[in-house]
């Protein structure tokens, strides 16, 4: 077993799985034509093909563990609030600062850690995931009635697929600096809605993106779960 465990970590953790999300994602964005994509004339396909890259990385780099990858994750979160809204996401403004806050507290936290040990999961965990619940309704509500002016009415899809993404976001966002494990099962079901997402939005750059993310986020749940059990960061 214990073999097993340094193959998977191993595997989790290489330079070459880095290099292959990055490549499927920007790869496939350029050979389906997406980075031609423009939305009131602007270029919403380079920014979605350039940003989908180094959300790639930051995502890799978190599995990782390394710090790094939060800290680029407040630039990745700035490009993704502009090709969401430009898309159709018309809460994307008042949702995406709390992402944006959410990767630098998450960058100081890790940053104060002596170790990278994944924990288990306790009462602050759950307490987590229901403020970001009441926060992603109610900031989205806001956000696609036009600062409630006006009623939901077609957009209602659109409301309820996007709140269900914001909140499972805001839960592993507000979990992520304390590092749980199962922080991973969150984010699962993030991939999962936000592929659906983008399948409604069009954003093929994305798509290929979550498709890559639920594989990584399986493997992440297992590897992470094994290190806290075994007490080391190695």
């Amino acid at each position: 077993m214990k073999q097993v465990f340094f193959r998977l970590k191993n595997f989790l953790e290489s330079t070459y799985l880095d290099i292959i999300g990055v490549a499927l994602v920007v790869g496939g964005s350029f050979y389906l034509g997406f980075h031609k994509t423009e939305v009131n004339g602007l270029p919403i396909g380079w920014f979605s093909t350039i940003g989908v890259g180094f959300s790639m990385v930051v995502t890799r780099m978190v599995t990782k563990r390394k710090n790094i990858g939060n800290l680029i994750g407040l630039g990745t979160a700035i490009n993704s609030a502009f090709v969401d809204y430009s898309l159709g996401n018309d809460a994307a403004i008042l949702t995406y600062p709390i992402s944006f806050l959410g990767a630098g507290i998450t960058y100081v936290y890790w940053k104060r850690r002596s170790n990278k040990i994944p924990r288990k999961i306790d009462f602050i965990f759950f307490l987590n995931i229901g403020a970001a619940f009441v926060l992603a309704v109610t900031l989205n509500y806001i956000g696609f009635t036009d600062f409630l002016k006006a009623p939901l009415g077609e957009k209602m899809s659109k409301f309820i697929i996007t709140s269900a993404i914001t909140a499972i976001t805001y839960s592993g966002i507000l979990n992520t600096p304390r590092m749980y494990a199962d922080t991973w099962a969150s984010w699962q079901m993030y991939n999962i809605l936000k592929l659906y997402q983008n399948i409604l939005f069009g954003n093929v750059a994305f798509v290929l993106k979550y498709i890559f993310y639920l594989f990584n986020a399986a493997l992440a749940w297992i590897v992470w779960h094994a290190i806290r059990k075994k007490g080391v960061d190695s």
